[in-house]
């Protein structure tokens, strides 16, 4: 892609400007909150508060646009069928986690906390035209290995060689998971669970898969459709994962084929995740998720619900 250009250099500057000043206006009120639920008064010596960059200042961004390597992008997708129609056409991103560079996310799949998607090794940066901006997406989408090599070289010098991280609808990339597209595209498909601490570098997963829990799908792994890989599995570079089959061990082995009520289960679990994800909006909101909180009064047994705006439970008539 051409360089960027001045107008797009300067709104990338601006706008990552604006973005740290509220966070460290964030930073500063999250902190003087804290320390205002409790009484110094009794404490002769307790230091006034200061805020200073030892403290710690943090530059975290959800969504995360590199100019020379793209801007992730949201809600993205075709149409569903049957009943996931009645689902929510959004997708769900949690406040810690990251999407880095060239990410696109389809609508109703959910990203999880501490989730790290980071395709920051492709040349198909960002531009202030949104439809050229897709355009080149699509183009880098469809390079050749050999292709987008030559690419890059032609127009910056670079070696790198990295692809984009494509997310399909309804799929769940669970807590503590890391993608990362450095070699090649790591494409996903649709209705694909991802557990907790999974690891995918430069894959391809086709729709309806289950990845268990901290399992690592290695450099060009191409995993085939209603297939499931244990948690733990290590699946090694260039291994090809026939679908119907579930897969275990390091190096990951076929250890039986899957029946066809596993493999109904497996898309259940991801339409469950899509359901959850929705709960889970509310994060973003003045106040958090605070209103639907309900607890119970140990003593008389009545129920009581907390205010967005306070720390005090108010019975409920």
């Amino acid at each position: 892609m051409p360089p960027p250009s001045i107008l797009t250099r300067c709104r990338h500057q601006i706008g990552r400007s604006l973005r740290e000043t509220g966070q460290v206006l964030d930073r500063i009120g999250l902190r003087g909150e804290l320390l205002s639920r409790y009484d110094h008064r009794e404490n002769v010596n307790d230091p006034p508060f200061l805020f200073e960059e030892t403290n710690g200042l943090s530059r975290h961004r959800t969504l995360m646009p590199l100019m020379r390597r793209g801007s992730p992008q949201l809600g993205v997708g075709g149409g569903i069928e049957g009943s996931r129609e009645s689902l929510n056409r959004l997708c769900f991103v949690a406040p810690c986690a990251s999407l880095i560079g060239s990410v696109r996310v389809g609508s109703q799949s959910s990203i999880w906390y501490g989730a790290v998607l980071r395709a920051d090794a492709c040349d198909n940066g960002m531009s202030t035209n949104e439809k050229r901006t897709k355009d080149w997406e699509t183009k880098w989408l469809e390079m050749s290995d050999e292709e987008r090599k030559a690419e890059n070289q032609r127009s910056n010098g670079s070696e790198i060689n990295g692809g984009m991280i494509v997310i399909g609808e309804g799929t769940n990339v669970q807590d503590g998971v890391i993608v990362s597209a450095k070699l090649n595209h790591t494409i996903i498909g649709d209705w694909v669970t991802i557990g907790h601490n999974a690891q995918i570098h430069s894959a391809r997963i086709d729709s309806n898969v289950l990845i268990g829990m901290g399992s690592i799908i290695n450099d060009n792994v191409h995993i085939k459709s209603n297939s499931f890989i244990g948690a733990g599995a290590v699946i090694s570079k260039g291994t090809t994962v026939p679908s119907g089959e579930l897969w275990l061990g390091n190096p990951a082995r076929k250890f039986r084929d899957l029946t066809d009520e596993e493999i109904e289960k497996i898309g259940y679990q991801a339409e469950e995740y899509a359901k959850l994800s929705m709960t889970h909006t509310d994060t973003m909101e003045l106040g958090g998720n605070m209103k639907n909180l309900a607890v119970t009064d140990g003593e008389s047994g009545s129920v009581l619900t907390t205010s967005p705006n306070s720390n005090v439970a108010e019975k409920v008539s």
